[in-house]
């Protein structure tokens, strides 16, 4: 039988990996799929700790229990994945094998049939396994680095699927004695543990504390001050100010195409010429490392110049330029009057013209009502 020692790691790094998690991901930044990935670890928790109790009481109740709930955090990264993508998360589903898995255990067991229903399992989970790739490779580009060692740890445990259905193969036609494939099947799945709650705390944490991409409100100083100053411009009649959206073109490209060094050497040149091109009173918001949005109260002929300064500096290639391409950025710029200095319809007006510049060629900008410059 395996020794208590590898089991007492694991509960270690599944109690360490659950109030990490919660300290610094759900709790700061609750969401839904937060939410999902702290009962993911949870589960993963009780579930090393039940398995502890069936080797040191060899209960077989603990047992089905135990190697059900080790395997059932599965579903649930799966299930947070797609909710932190906007996708339908299918909670049923995971719920549903949170239960099931450990029932169907325990029911193999007065059968001797445990060592079946685990390899059974454990291959049921290589799907979802599979399924997790698919969402961590859906992310794209910009999150590569952070879904990386989930990436890795999901295909080793398609690898030790085909593994365990070898052993299982070996077993059947008595090349291995049963005894010693259900050791194998213990350690390896022991190891598999440690490594997996490891690497899915290191993907999940990151995902959690990054920036969200695809969000198009600015964090709340900055919105305040934007608000406040178009209350008081409304009041006075001062249309002297301009949402404006700024935006690298083709980051997910320029992503593929360089490594982590180079592209962050980008984003930092593109916040150099923003901060550069704009004046001092201009209040400036990054909203994520290829994003800027920008208040700026100037007339319009001096926003134009101001935006030909912009789009001029960024594809103004620097010695020793990270990535050997011209950068490229896409502006949207919408005046106050014309989202009635409604911070929110001027936000969401400033990002479709965003939008529509960049489909249009982007190094442009591209003004509300099409008028462009």
């Amino acid at each position: 039988m395996i020794t208590a020692l590898p089991t007492v790691t694991v509960i270690a790094l599944a109690t360490l990996a659950l109030v990490v998690y919660i300290g610094l991901g759900f709790l700061p930044r609750p969401s839904h799929a937060a939410a999902l990935w702290s009962g993911a670890f949870a589960v993963a928790m009780v579930g090393s700790y039940v398995w502890l109790t069936y080797e040191v009481s060899s209960s077989s109740l603990a047992r089905a229990v135990g190697a059900g709930l080790v395997l059932a955090p599965m579903p649930l990264l799966w299930s947070g994945l797609r909710a932190y993508r906007r996708r339908r998360p299918y909670v049923w589903v995971a719920v549903a094998f949170l239960f099931s898995v450990p029932l169907v255990l325990l029911l193999a067991t007065p059968f001797d049939l445990f060592g079946v229903a685990f390899r059974g399992a454990f291959t049921l989970m290589a799907v979802f396994a599979a399924l997790t790739f698919v969402e961590l490779v859906r992310l794209g580009p910009r999150l590569r680095d952070e879904a990386l060692p989930l990436i890795g740890i999901s295909l080793l445990f398609i690898a030790f699927a085909a593994l365990f259905i070898a052993n299982g193969i070996l077993v059947a036609i008595g090349e291995v004695e049963n005894a010693d494939g259900t050791q194998f099947l213990r350690t390896l799945n022991t190891i598999g543990m440690a490594v997996y709650i490891v690497c899915a705390l290191t993907t999940t944490l990151l995902l959690t504390v990054r920036a969200d991409d695809t969000a198009i409100s600015p964090r709340n100083t900055f919105e305040r001050t934007a608000r406040g100053r178009l209350d008081r411009a409304r009041s006075r009649g001062d249309d002297w100010w301009s949402v404006l959206d700024i935006r690298l073109d083709d980051p997910d490209d320029l992503r593929r195409a360089s490594s982590t060094a180079a592209f962050n050497a980008v984003t930092r040149k593109l916040m150099r010429d923003v901060d550069e091109s704009f004046p001092a009173d201009a209040d400036i918001e990054r909203v994520n490392p290829t994003r800027f949005v920008v208040l700026l109260p100037r007339p319009q002929g001096a926003v134009r110049a101001l935006l030909a300064e912009l789009l001029e500096r960024v594809s103004t290639e620097e010695d020793g330029q990270a990535v050997p391409l011209r950068l490229t950025a896409s502006v949207g710029w919408v005046p106050a009057t014309a989202g009635d200095y409604d911070f929110t319809v001027l936000l969401q007006r400033a990002s479709d013209a965003a939008e529509l510049a960049a489909s249009q060629g982007g190094d442009r900008w591209e003004r509300v009502h099409g008028q462009e410059r």
